[in-house]
């Protein structure tokens, strides 16, 4: 009697050391220092809504993209990474937008990103210098594997049992700027042998580029409970977007597998390799702004990541800027007809070409300056409130000339009540502009 109380007390104190009876134990925790090896696949069906004079005109929308790289944990709580350090061997991305295809893939010199939670928003960027606008999407706009841990309950959980994803988490999975609405919950499907299956499901609503998204998810992943990591993902979103200020409408559906393997830390990613990489300091705004190359090679243009390429028409590049998902002002450039060396348009001959734009009529000179350069360049503003296609509106005018006789236009186009929010954002664009542009890897 004596041995089977004894065996009975050694049972309960093992049982209470164990997750639990007929439990699982769902709890992973990211250190600093650990290293992952991420393999991404994503298919994307679809459609596009453009609006036109005669209705709607439906786009059909088809990209396929591969992500291959090792990723160092810099800073983590818990099960989330809130900052890491990653080298891509591959990135690609192509896209078919009805009759259109493209492809993107990174610059040699571009290839170590480090990706980060910031004020409770992912930034993306490379400590080498600025990226291009489809680099940016091509190493952000995938599947965030900072936040695959969060998919775990962080507990012991029974089969069938279920748990509520954290916003956060939500957000950064679905691929979300801001959050309004989620109900994504997880469940613990199965357990055979060291590997249990988990299932998410539910419906996540926020706000992407100033657009309403509606999205719908269901999604599997496999962890293994020995190692106490989650080792693949394989997700499933369809996503209803309204049209906003830089996007159209859409709808999407998304299949993305993710595999995940903890790896020794590369050399590519030892403390050497990361030194350029800010630890305690936010990214410089080298790191974080975006770089515009005019196809034809007559200007580049550094720009912040609130300017979004809207229109190439060959004659004419049209950005627009957002701030917090609200349209601000809208800038197009245009090259400019060259002129002799060391010659430009006179002041006067550059007011008559803008007061002539179609559709535009003037109505107050606000201001009218040349701004003084350090590089040689010749660069005049200035700004006029009237009418574009009887819409009343602010716009500043720049000429900006190179020694050579190479000459871009600058046109910001605003409603008179953003010039606030405006502020000296087209100083800085015009400051940055290179006429002509460079080649750069």
């Amino acid at each position: 009697m004596v041995v089977w109380r004894s065996f009975a007390a050694l049972f309960v104190t093992l049982a209470a050391a164990s997750a639990g009876w007929g439990q699982t134990a769902l709890t992973e925790v990211v250190k600093p220092g650990d290293c992952f090896r991420y393999d991404i696949s994503m298919k994307l069906t679809g459609e596009m809504r453009f609006r036109k004079d005669s209705g709607t005109v439906p786009v059909k929308l088809v990209a396929n993209a591969t992500h291959s790289y090792p990723e160092r944990v810099l800073n983590a709580s818990g099960s989330i990474v809130e900052k890491a350090a990653r080298v891509y061997e591959s990135a690609k991305v192509s896209i078919t937008r009805g009759t259109d295809r493209s492809e993107s893939t990174l610059r040699p010199g571009r290839k170590l990103i480090v990706a980060e939670w910031q004020k409770g928003q992912r930034m993306v960027y490379s400590p080498a210098g600025a990226l291009m606008r489809n680099e940016l999407d091509l190493v952000s706009e995938h599947f965030d594997t900072l936040a695959v841990a969060g998919i775990l309950p962080g507990k012991a959980v029974k089969v069938g049992e279920t748990w509520k994803l954290a916003n956060m988490e939500a957000q950064a999975l679905c691929g979300l700027e801001g959050m309004t609405e989620q109900k994504i919950e997880g469940t613990l499907d199965k357990v055979v042998g060291e590997e249990a299956t988990l299932t998410l499901a539910g419906i996540a609503s926020g706000v992407e580029q100033g657009a309403m998204v509606k999205a719908t998810v269901k999604a599997t992943a496999i962890f293994d409970t020995k190692l106490g990591r989650v080792t693949k993902l394989d997700w499933r979103q369809k996503s209803d977007r309204d049209q906003g200020p830089v996007s159209p409408a859409s709808t999407m559906e998304i299949e993305i597998s993710v595999t995940r393997k903890a790896i020794p830390v590369p050399a590519e990613l030892n403390d050497v390799a990361l030194v350029s990489v800010p630890r305690d300091t936010a990214p410089t705004g080298a790191m974080v702004n975006l770089e515009y190359r005019d196809p034809k090679g007559r200007f580049n243009l550094i720009h912040t990541r609130d300017w979004h390429f809207t229109a190439f028409t060959g004659d004419h590049t049209v950005l627009r800027l957002l701030d917090r998902g609200d349209y601000v002002a809208q800038v197009t450039v245009t090259p400019w007809t060259k002129a002799k060396k060391g010659e430009h348009l006179t002041p006067e001959q550059f007011k008559t070409a803008m007061n002539g734009t179609s559709g535009w009529k003037p109505e107050k000179e606000l201001q009218a300056n040349e701004i003084p350069s350090t590089d040689g360049r010749y660069v005049y503003r200035f700004s006029v409130q009237g009418q574009l296609e009887e819409v009343a509106v602010l716009q500043n005018f720049f000429l900006i000339a190179a020694p050579n006789g190479e000459q871009v236009v600058l046109t910001f186009t605003l409603p008179p009540k953003m010039a606030d929010k405006l502020g000296a954002r087209d100083l800085s664009m015009a400051a940055s502009i290179e006429v002509p542009g460079e080649e750069k890897k």
